[in-house]
C-alpha cells in the first residue's frame, strides 16, 4: 500500500494546483491571508475580467493571484 500524498496547503509548495490547495485549506477551517500585510481573503473566481488570474478579494477590493496567499489555521 502507498501512502497519501501530504497537501500541498500543508507542505507549503505553491506548485500549478496551489490554488485548490487553498480551497481544500479553507474548506478545513483555514482562512486565507495576503503574505504582504496577512490581510483576509475571500475566493471570487470568475470565468474573466480581473478575477480570472486574481481570484482573491480583500474586503476593500484589492485582488491577488493565488501565490500571494497562504493559509493560517
Amino acid at each position: 500500500m502507498t501512502q497519501c500524498k501530504t497537501p500541498d496547503y500543508r507542505t507549503g509548495h505553491r506548485g500549478r494546483h496551489w490554488t485548490h490547495a487553498l480551497r481544500c485549506a479553507q474548506k478545513t477551517g483555514a482562512v486565507i491571508v495576503t503574505d504582504e500585510t496577512e490581510e483576509l481573503v475571500a475566493y471570487a473566481h470568475e470565468e474573466s475580467g480581473p478575477g480570472r488570474f486574481r481570484p482573491w478579494i480583500t474586503e476593500k477590493g484589492s485582488r491577488y493571484d493565488s501565490h500571494d496567499v497562504h493559509p493560517e489555521w
